[in-house]
């Protein structure tokens, strides 16, 4: 919710598009403690601002887990629902099984492999990132990681999760206005900023 709130006017500002993972019908302490954005909510905003919404199961849980139709639902449900061609994988689980089921639906899988990609990307459907953390974020840390792709001409995904406008005890989570002194960087330099279906 915080991130619902907060994050799409911010990024409207800038004129930034981005990818939401939203998870179906997760269980709310799977999450966060935080109240949940249902996915209408999300769904309205994110034609509104221009946003992509991203496949991310329909419980949360982790693809590895789950039988062949177990799989096969949570990979077909939500590319229905959220009309998505593109997968974040639940935890960056996956495996040659899920990534081989999952490249039947969609263009591309979002992991959490570590690092830059190059364009076009060698395996759309393994794509690394830089995954933000309360432990890992500080605006020189994303505005080098920043830098750093565009002199090299790489592709830069940041991910973050829980976005809020006061500092949390949660781990996967980031103050809006750190994130808004990392848009006032990359704004400023000659990146090409989009979705991961725009890029690819």
């Amino acid at each position: 919710q915080a991130v619902y709130d907060n994050v799409f006017t911010l990024l409207a500002e800038y004129g930034v598009r981005a990818v939401f993972a939203i998870p179906l019908d997760p269980p709310n302490n799977q999450i966060s403690d935080e109240r949940l954005a249902s996915v209408k909510d999300w769904q309205k905003a994110a034609k509104q601002y221009g946003h992509e919404l991203a496949a991310h199961g329909i419980s949360h849980r982790s693809f590895l887990s789950l039988s062949a139709k177990e799989l096969e639902q949570e990979l077909h449900e939500t590319k229905k629902i959220l009309s998505a061609t593109t997968i974040v994988y639940p935890g960056g689980a996956h495996n040659d099984n899920v990534v081989s089921a999952a490249k039947k639906q969609y263009i591309a899988g979002r992991t959490v492999l570590h690092g830059l990609e190059n364009l076009p990307p060698k395996d759309p459907m393994r794509l690394h990132t830089i995954n933000f953390t309360k432990r890992n974020f500080s605006v020189t840390r994303a505005n080098t990681h920043a830098f750093r792709a565009c002199i090299q001409n790489k592709w830069l995904i940041e991910t973050y999760h829980i976005v809020d406008t006061k500092p949390s005890g949660l781990v996967h989570s980031t103050i809006i206005s750190d994130l808004e002194a990392h848009l006032d960087f990359i704004t400023s330099l000659p990146l090409r900023i989009g979705t991961i279906a725009e890029i690819l």
